[in-house]
């Protein structure tokens, strides 16, 4: 048996328990930007992190100068604070970059605009990133997120980490790497490796992407 359809096995957010509406129809607006120009950001269902590495980021993505969409959960903050970004982020990225609470993540990262993916490094966002011939861009939270992290970076070659210091985020880090990423001349050898893991992962049998996809079961 080949992998053939693997995105009706990677999971496409399906049973998440929010509508796709207006908000989370992210594209038509990346019908309006250039191939491969879009950062995806997205930290998944369940990880937090603290509001001084969540400014450390949102300033790394407005001193890159790169159109992104950003992922950013209402609860992504471990503590009550609801104004978590820097004062004035949104107005000074109007245009390049969009933020939602929620979109179906298979739908953006499959688009042409999208050319890398900024993540925790959840299973599924792994798998959907290399289907997608996207390459990643390694922020690890919790638990296997950070075993994840070296098998992407470390052993398949298919992205980097957000910053060298994996305890630290700082804005001017965050900003290097971004444009490492998503600079075609900077990640040619990173672009073409994902290609060919994905490759490679559609020539697996059955049982072996059985036992991948079971590997890890929450993103």
């Amino acid at each position: 048996m080949q992998l053939g359809q693997f995105s009706h096995l990677v999971s496409p957010r399906a049973t998440y328990p929010r509508a796709c509406g207006p908000e989370s129809d992210c594209t038509q607006w990346l019908d309006t930007k250039p191939h491969g120009s879009v950062l995806y950001v997205s930290f998944g269902s369940y990880a937090h992190t603290s509001k001084h590495e969540i400014s450390e980021i949102a300033n790394g993505l407005l001193l890159s100068g790169v159109n992104f969409i950003w992922v950013l959960r209402p609860d992504i903050v471990s503590s009550d604070e609801s104004d978590f970004l820097p004062v004035g982020f949104e107005e000074s990225v109007k245009g390049r970059g969009r933020i939602v609470s929620w979109c179906c993540q298979i739908a953006v990262i499959s688009h042409p605009a999208i050319g890398g993916f900024l993540t925790h490094c959840g299973w599924n966002s792994i798998l959907e990133s290399i289907w997608c011939s996207v390459p990643l861009l390694c922020y690890p939270l919790l638990t296997d997120q950070f075993t994840n992290r070296k098998l992407i970076v470390d052993d398949l070659r298919v992205g980097i980490n957000l910053c060298d210091d994996k305890n630290s985020v700082n804005r001017k880090e965050v900003s290097e790497n971004i444009n490492r990423l998503m600079k075609a001349n900077a990640s040619s050898e990173i672009r073409e490796q994902v290609k060919k893991v994905k490759k490679s992962i559609r020539g697996w049998n059955g049982e072996k992407w059985i036992i991948c996809k079971k590997f890890h079961a929450v993103d």
